[in-house]
């Protein structure tokens, strides 16, 4: 049946372009769907993908961005190169957004002790392709179904299944609320006892949050490889947000796009935090 609502967007949508940009600018955003839409169809044909040894299985994975991002292997591409060259494997990792773990596979495989590997992921659509991905790449992590969130024992938000672009910061009115616990990384490296730790973290605009609610845990990560996420915090937010994690002693050692490698300079060389005592 010819939905109204949506041809009329459309239509309206096509007009504001055309106003904007002209016969020229119409045309572009035209054959851009057009380019999405070919790149949609092959990609539903590709059964697995293999990026940097971990394998994912395409079959179930929604027609979406993600979707297309595997098959043109352009997935997670800056944590793929930074990860690698950062991440110190003789000590644990906290990694805050998992998605469908190819990166959590990447980083799994480098450690000393791949059993000390902790994996949140908030959005419940992903957690079966998560799962899924650390099984079949016989990966060791553990995976924690709740969200960052302080001062609540849960947070509500609605996700999609858009894998890759998941925020509960977001609030678009089209889809359905989902309710999940909240964790700290407090309550993660106590209850495991990490004394320190690398950090992962895409939390898709939570790392405000974070920063400004737990310095003081924060100051025990050895490295952080953090996604930051301006489109939604705004880019003042986020340059007060590294300004901090410079202020607790962290130092930007490399960068790729939106993902900014910290080193901690109050680690010492045995791996221990000179903060991590206080958490005792």
């Amino acid at each position: 049946m010819l939905n109204f609502g949506n041809v009329t967007r459309k239509v309206s949508a096509a007009y504001r372009v055309f106003n904007a940009e002209g016969v020229l600018g119409v045309t572009t955003r035209l054959r851009g769907r057009f380019d999405v839409h070919m790149r949609m169809r092959a990609a539903r044909k590709v059964a697995s993908v293999t990026l940097d040894g971990c394998i994912v299985n395409m079959k179930r994975i929604p027609s979406s961005k993600t979707k297309l991002y595997l098959a043109d292997e352009n997935y997670e591409v800056a944590e793929r190169r930074l990860v690698p060259k950062y991440l110190d494997p003789e000590l644990p990792v906290v990694e805050l957004g998992g998605c469908i773990g190819v990166i959590a596979c990447i980083t799994n495989r480098m450690l000393k002790n791949p059993r000390l590997h902790v994996v949140v992921e908030a959005n419940p659509f992903a957690l079966p392709f998560l799962t899924e991905t650390r099984d079949n790449n016989q990966c060791k992590f553990e995976i924690i179904s709740e969200a960052l969130a302080y001062g609540v024992p849960s947070i509500t938000f609605r996700p999609t299944l858009d894998l890759l672009a998941n925020s509960v910061q977001e609030k678009d009115e089209g889809k359905k609320f989902v309710t999940v616990s909240a964790i700290t990384l407090r309550g993660l490296v106590t209850k495991r006892n990490f004394d320190s730790f690398n950090l992962i973290c895409d939390i898709e605009g939570s790392e405000w949050d974070l920063v400004f609610n737990e310095g003081d845990v924060l100051q025990m990560a050895a490295i952080i490889v953090l996604e930051t996420h301006a489109r939604l915090i705004g880019e003042a937010k986020t340059a007060q947000l590294l300004a901090k994690l410079e202020d607790l002693g962290f130092r930007v050692v490399d960068q790729e796009d939106a993902v900014i490698v910290l080193r901690n300079l109050m680690v010492t060389k045995s791996g221990a935090s000179a903060n991590a005592a206080t958490l005792a």
